[in-house]
């Protein structure tokens, strides 16, 4: 699971902030502006800030603009009705614009900046990003072009705008971690009640609440959902409020785990759909009720990240 999204003070010098006296030069942690922190990482777990990369001394990033949601409908003429008839809707690609700015010694340094800017972002297939203004959340991007606006040769802005193409955001950590007061991965506004929530029962009959803005659904949006299954028997775990259910036919043993990944069930480790009934389960929007049967000393969790516009 994510430990740590941005630089960690405890270890190394201060984080680079506004300090009024100061150009920047004469102390590295001291900025005319406040900059904003980004992070990045290729698995959604393993975290590395542009503060942590000692070759990218003199960059910071200024400013950046959240993207806005951008829906695409489809829609279908029928010749004897009046108006159109939509037929399917979705989140398409979204731009996040960012500001950086380079201030170098000379200009061969200024060069080798660019040079390791462009290497920290450019990262084949895609990667998670965070932002310090919104730290609880993250976004699946590609880098664009990059766009210089030079001052000097020692010195210049950097227009990067990264190419969120999920067409939405989601928490950084998931549902078994947002409560972890060791880690910084709860905000307000996230959605969540306020009231106790968990995502995990012995019961036979409970409640899971989604905060997202969306269903999560494993099957047609492919989103992240581990169900983790122990007890003694063969479950059968039962959305009552979408009408979906799953079975596992063989008997689980009070050391097993099943986990249902998505829509693949595993038995300790081990890919088993063969034993089940290829049920699939997704969580809707708010309360989901649930109920298992057919297994004794029941321990359910929902492990799954939160997504939003």
């Amino acid at each position: 699971m994510t430990e740590k999204v941005f630089k960690d003070e405890s270890l190394t010098n201060p984080k680079p902030h506004a300090y009024g006296f100061s150009n920047g030069h004469d102390n590295p942690s001291r900025l005319p502006y406040d900059p904003v922190e980004v992070a990045i990482s290729t698995d959604g777990i393993n975290w590395k800030s542009y503060y942590d990369v000692e070759d990218l001394f003199g960059v910071h990033c200024y400013d950046y603009d959240p993207p806005m949601t951008n829906p695409v409908d489809n829609w279908q003429k029928i010749n004897t009705r009046d108006g159109q008839t939509r037929t399917s809707g979705s989140y398409d690609s979204r731009d996040i614009t960012s500001t950086w700015m380079i201030d170098a010694a000379n200009e061969s340094e200024f060069l080798m900046l660019i040079e390791e800017l462009q290497n920290f972002f450019m990262i084949r297939g895609g990667f998670w990003i965070v932002f310090s203004r919104e730290p609880t959340y993250k976004y699946r991007v590609v880098t664009k072009p990059i766009a210089p606006t030079y001052f000097n040769e020692k010195a210049g802005t950097f227009q990067i705008a990264f190419n969120n193409y999920t067409g939405v955001r989601e928490s950084v950590g998931t549902s078994l971690e947002i409560f972890d007061k060791n880690k910084n991965f709860f905000s307000y506004g996230m959605g969540i009640p306020n009231k106790d929530i968990s995502f995990e029962s012995k019961e036979k009959k409970f409640s899971i609440y989604n905060p997202s803005s969306f269903d999560i659904d494993p099957l047609a949006q492919h989103h992240y959902l581990k169900i983790h299954i122990r007890g003694s028997g063969s479950p059968t775990l039962t959305n009552n409020t979408t009408g979906e259910s799953f079975t596992y036919n063989r008997v689980l043993t009070s050391s097993d785990e099943l986990i249902l990944d998505g829509v693949n069930p595993m038995i300790n480790g081990t890919n088993d759909g063969i034993n089940s009934d290829h049920g699939t389960i997704s969580l809707a929007k708010g309360n989901n009720e649930f109920e298992i049967s057919g297994l004794s000393n029941s321990d359910v969790s929902f492990e799954f990240y939160f997504i939003y516009n």
